[in-house]
C-alpha cells in the first residue's frame, strides 16, 4: 500500500480530542473523538468508559447494513481503548463516509484507529483493517476495486491487532469460500496490515514535526 493509496490527515477538527481524514483508493471518510466526558446517569459504568461510536451516510438514511458496520467498528474501538482507565465516562468517536468507492469498512476502521491515536486516548494497541475478494478462479485480490467487490464470489474484511503476532481482532466475511480459502486470504491480508501499520508510524512522524 503506497503513500498514493493511503492518504491522511490529523487533528483536522476543532473541538475535538482527536480527529481524521483518511482516504483510502477512492473511498474517504473523516472520523471525529469526543471525550473522555461525564455521561447521562444511564449511561454511566462505575469501572470503565463506555464506547459509543455512530456512523454517518453522506446522504441518505442509515440502513440495517449500515448499522451492522457500526456495531462492528464499536466492537474493535472497545477492545482497543483501555476503558478500565476512564471510569464513569464517555468516548464518542462519529465516522463520517465522504466517499464510498469499495472497502468503506476497512477505510472506516482505519481511520478510527487513527482518529484514536490522534485523541491521545489509552490504547491496549492498534488496528489495522485490509479487504479482499476472492474471484471464480480462486484469486485473492487485496483492496479490491468496486467492480472486482460485486463480481467476486466471496468478500472478507480482516482486522489484526498486533503486526508480530498476527492477532485477529475482527473478521467480516460475504458469499461461499472454503477453510483453505479463509487461510490464505487471512495470510494475504496479515501481510498486508503490515504496510497500514507501516503507514501509520509514517503518519505521526510527519505529524510530530509539526508540533
Amino acid at each position: 500500500m503506497s503513500e498514493e493509496f493511503m492518504k491522511c490527515q490529523l487533528g483536522f477538527l476543532g473541538n475535538t480530542e482527536g480527529s481524521a481524514y483518511l482516504s483510502q483508493g477512492k473511498s474517504t471518510v473523516c472520523v471525529s473523538v469526543v471525550g473522555p466526558f461525564e455521561p447521562k446517569a444511564s449511561k454511566c459504568m462505575y469501572d470503565r468508559a463506555t464506547v459509543d461510536v455512530t456512523f454517518r451516510r453522506k446522504t441518505g438514511s442509515i440502513t440495517v447494513d449500515d448499522k451492522m458496520l457500526e456495531g462492528i467498528m464499536q466492537s474493535t474501538c472497545e477492545k482497543a481503548l483501555v476503558v478500565e482507565q476512564y471510569p464513569r465516562t464517555t468516548i464518542v468517536v462519529t465516522v463520517q463516509e465522504m466517499q464510498d468507492r469499495g472497502n468503506l469498512l476497512s477505510t472506516c476502521l482505519n481511520a478510527s484507529c487513527m482518529g484514536l491515536m490522534n485523541s491521545g486516548i489509552a490504547m491496549h494497541h492498534l488496528y489495522a483493517a485490509v479487504s479482499c475478494a476472492v474471484t471464480e478462479n480462486e484469486e485473492i485480490i487485496l483492496n479490491p476495486d468496486e467492480s472486482q467487490i460485486n463480481s467476486s464470489v466471496a468478500y472478507f474484511t480482516l482486522v489484526f491487532g498486533n503486526y508480530e503476532t498476527r492477532c485477529l481482532l475482527t473478521s467480516h466475511t460475504t458469499g461461499k469460500f472454503s477453510q483453505k480459502t479463509y487461510m490464505d486470504c487471512m495470510d494475504k491480508c496479515y501481510t498486508a496490515s503490515k504496510e497500514v501499520f507501516n503507514f501509520y508510524e509514517n503518519v505521526i512522524k510527519k505529524s510530530s514535526i509539526f508540533y
